[in-house]
């Protein structure tokens, strides 16, 4: 029987704490996550209730992460910590405060089910004598069947990069390769997973997974899969929909 666990999440930016709440749900492991929004807030929280984890952003305004595990308890441990920041010139210091891991933003579901893995595998008074293999929402649904011009594909929703909508039939981007279907993009957004992909305007459905950087200046996404990487160019009318990041 898989563990119950309980989670604080601790940022200041509401739609990061809720993105990241929504990952977690995602597994299936969590019974219990409350959302902190500021260092004093996180630590009222503490005090009555005792998580088995704690998902800790670092810049925030007046106290920052650094600041929290300074003034926790003497008890509280620190291998309960992973540090979720923006900025990757904090994983030093992060290692050097002993935090049990750290995740960059945007939060990538493998990683974070990585991190899950080796936190249950070590967690104390656990039955789990090997990593926990935690299931992806894209290993629970099946492929989307669509239409092409040459006939029916059947596409894992987790190879998907993005979809381009092209009049009344939508491109579907995996990596390298796209096949135009004969479905209008708000069709494709019904077939697709409710957690993971992102509406952006009337023109794209992105997977949030391959999201590496957003340049708001040249109104650009880069995603990432594997070795292949693609350049998505955004109406900058349309970066509010992409506020989570």
């Amino acid at each position: 029987m898989e563990p119950k666990l309980s989670a604080l999440i601790v940022d200041d930016e509401e739609n990061a704490r809720i993105l990241l709440s929504k990952l977690l749900e995602e597994t299936f492991l969590f019974n219990d996550i409350r959302l902190s929004h500021s260092v004093d807030a996180a630590y009222n929280e503490l005090s009555r209730f005792v998580p088995d984890i704690v998902f800790l952003d670092i810049k925030m305004p007046e106290k920052d992460g650094f600041t929290f595990i300074q003034d926790l308890p003497e008890e509280f441990k620190l291998q309960k910590i992973v540090f979720v920041t923006a900025y990757d010139q904090y994983a030093i210091r992060a290692i050097k405060n002993q935090a049990f891991d750290y995740l960059l933003k945007p939060v990538n579901r493998k990683e974070l089910n990585l991190c899950l893995s080796r936190f249950i595998e070590k967690k104390e008074g656990t039955d789990i004598k090997k990593p926990l293999k935690v299931v992806e929402a894209h290993e629970r649904i099946a492929r989307i069947r669509v239409s092409t011009r040459t006939g029916t594909l059947f596409i894992n929703p987790a190879d998907i990069l993005y979809c381009k909508a092209e009049g009344n039939y939508t491109s579907v981007y995996t990596g390298k390769k796209h096949h135009l279907c004969s479905l209008n993009l708000g069709k494709v957004e019904e077939l697709l997973p409710k957690n993971g992909f992102i509406r952006v305007g009337r023109s794209y459905i992105i997977n949030y997974e391959y999201i590496t950087m957003l340049d708001r200046k040249e109104s650009t996404l880069l995603l990432v899969k594997d070795s292949e990487s693609v350049t998505v160019k955004i109406p900058r009318q349309h970066l509010k929909d992409l506020d989570i990041m």
